[in-house]
C-alpha cells in the first residue's frame, strides 16, 4: 500500500512540474577560462489540444455520416412510396380499361349472340359464352357497369328522365363542380344507350331530343369488324 501511495505521489509531482522551467548548472569555457554557467530548460506542455481537435473532428464526421444515411433512407422510402402509388394508379387504369372492354363486348354480343369477340386478353370467345358469363358475373357484381345497362329502349328513356329530374332539382347544377358531375352522368347514359340501341332518340338535360348519331356526347360505336377475327 505504501509503495502505491509513493508511486501516485511521484506521478502527480511529475504532472505538476510538466511544462514548468528547470535550471541546470554547468561549467562553461569562456575565453579559455572555466566559469559557472546557468542554463534554463523549459519542458513543453503536452499536446492535449491536438488530441481534443482529433476527437472533435471524429465526432463531427460520425454525425455527418449518420445524417447522410438518414437522408438516404428518407429518399429511398419516398421513392418506394411513389412507386407504390404509381403502381396502384396503373392497375386501377388497367382495371377500368378492362371493364370498359368487357361492357362493349357484352353489348355487342347481346346484339349479335351468334358472333364471336376478341376479349381484353386477345383471346377469341363466342358471344353465347360471354352472355352466360356476364349473367353469372352480375349475380355477384350487380353494380358493375355492364350489369346496370338498360335492357330496353324504355329503360333508357326512364334513366334519362330520372337524371333530368335530378339535374333540375339540384341547387348546384349551375356551379362548375355540379356541371362536371352531371356532364359525366349524361355522357355515360348517352354512350351506353346509343351503343345498346343505335336508332334511339335521347332526351337531353336542356329538354331537347337528339338522335344517337348526332348526340352531343358522341358515343363509341360498336364496330362488328373489330370484334371478330
Amino acid at each position: 500500500m505504501k509503495a502505491v501511495t509513493v508511486g501516485v505521489a511521484l506521478f502527480l509531482a511529475a504532472i505538476s512540474t510538466f511544462g514548468q522551467q528547470s535550471t541546470t548548472n554547468t561549467d562553461c569555457n569562456v575565453n579559455g577560462q572555466q566559469v559557472n554557467c546557468t542554463s534554463t530548460t523549459t519542458t513543453p506542455p503536452p499536446p492535449s489540444g491536438g488530441v481534443l481537435e482529433g476527437v472533435t473532428k471524429t465526432l463531427a464526421d460520425n454525425r455527418a455520416r449518420a445524417e447522410a444515411r438518414r437522408d438516404q433512407s428518407a429518399q429511398q422510402a419516398q421513392q418506394a412510396q411513389l412507386s407504390e402509388e404509381a403502381m396502384r394508379e396503373m392497375l386501377a387504369e388497367q382495371e377500368k380499361e378492362k371493364e370498359n372492354k368487357d361492357t362493349v363486348d357484352f353489348i355487342y354480343c347481346r346484339q349479335n349472340p351468334s358472333r364471336d369477340i376478341t376479349n381484353y386478353e386477345g383471346k377469341q370467345e363466342a358471344c353465347a359464352d360471354v352472355i352466360e358469363y356476364t349473367k353469372a358475373f352480375c349475380l355477384v357484381n350487380p353494380d358493375a357497369e355492364r350489369c346496370t345497362l338498360a335492357k330496353s329502349k324504355t329503360e333508357v328513356e326512364r334513366a334519362f328522365a330520372s337524371l333530368v329530374n335530378e339535374y333540375n332539382a339540384d341547387p348546384r347544377r349551375n356551379k362548375r363542380d355540379g356541371q362536371m358531375y352531371f356532364d359525366s352522368l349524361f355522357a355515360k347514359l348517352t354512350r351506353w344507350g346509343c351503343m345498346s340501341f343505335p336508332d334511339m332518340t335521347l332526351p337531353q338535360r336542356d329538354g331537347t331530343l337528339h338522335p344517337c348519331p348526332n348526340a352531343p356526347e358522341a358515343p363509341v360505336s360498336v364496330d362488328a369488324a373489330s370484334q371478330t377475327k
